[in-house]
C-alpha cells in the first residue's frame, strides 16, 4: 500500500514538472508554493510525532523552494491591488 501511495504521488509530480517545464506560466509559481507550504506542514508534523530526522533535509529544501517561488508574489501584491482597483473604477 505505501508503494501504491509513493508511486501515485511520485506520477503528480512528474506530469506537475511537465506542465512547469512545457507551459510556465506565473500562477505555476503560486501554486506551486502553495504546495510547498503545505508539503513543509506535513513534513513538520511528521518530524513532531518522532519520524526519522532525515526528514529535517527534505523540510529545509521544501521550505527554501517554497520561499523562493511565493517571496515575489507577496513582494508584487501591492502593485496587484493597485492594478485590480484601477481596473474596477
Amino acid at each position: 500500500m505505501q508503494t501504491l501511495y509513493a508511486n501515485l504521488m511520485g506520477s503528480v509530480v512528474v506530469v506537475w514538472a511537465l506542465l512547469r517545464f512545457t507551459r510556465a506560466l506565473p500562477i505555476h509559481g503560486l501554486l506551486d508554493g502553495a504546495a510547498r507550504a503545505l508539503f513543509s506542514m506535513w513534513l513538520g508534523y511528521a518530524l513532531a510525532h518522532g519520524v526519522t530526522g532525515l526528514l529535517w533535509g527534505f523540510l529545509a529544501v521544501e521550505v527554501t523552494f517554497g520561499l523562493v517561488q511565493l517571496v515575489p508574489w507577496w513582494r508584487s501584491r501591492p502593485y496587484r491591488d493597485r492594478v485590480v482597483a484601477v481596473g474596477h473604477e
